[in-house]
């Protein structure tokens, strides 16, 4: 039996000016999970994820430590200028399992030692 995900996201926006509004739940589902999960203290730079390709995951979670003091940028490949997705942040991306990229390039602006990121692929 292959092993499937779920992963849902809900939440409240409140006090804009616009009001409150909830947002969600937003469901990813996948029918053939992966489940493989990446540990690594990035190093300062550039750090390559290889994505795994056996099932294809449709997506993977990023948490970074809750005590990480450094900035770490998602990059499609290292010369790219990439988006800040923060310290202690998490990320979910999603993407189509045929399409599956080979790897990412976490950037990070200073090694974190002894802390590390987890990739949770799904």
């Amino acid at each position: 039996m292959a092993a499937n995900a779920n992963i849902q996201i809900t939440g409240t926006i409140l006090g804009t000016p616009a009001g409150g509004r909830t947002v969600g739940p937003l469901t990813i589902s996948s029918a053939a999970a992966n489940g493989q999960v990446q540990q690594i203290v990035l190093q300062s730079g550039a750090n390559t994820i290889t994505c795994p390709t056996t099932p294809a995951p449709s997506g993977c979670i990023i948490v970074l430590p809750p005590t990480n003091t450094a900035v770490t940028t998602l990059k499609g490949i290292s010369g790219d200028t990439g988006i800040a997705i923060g310290k202690t942040s998490q990320l979910v991306l999603n993407w189509d399992s045929t399409a599956v990229p080979t790897s990412f390039v976490l950037n990070s602006a200073s090694t974190q030692t002894g802390l590390v990121t987890e990739i949770i692929f799904f």
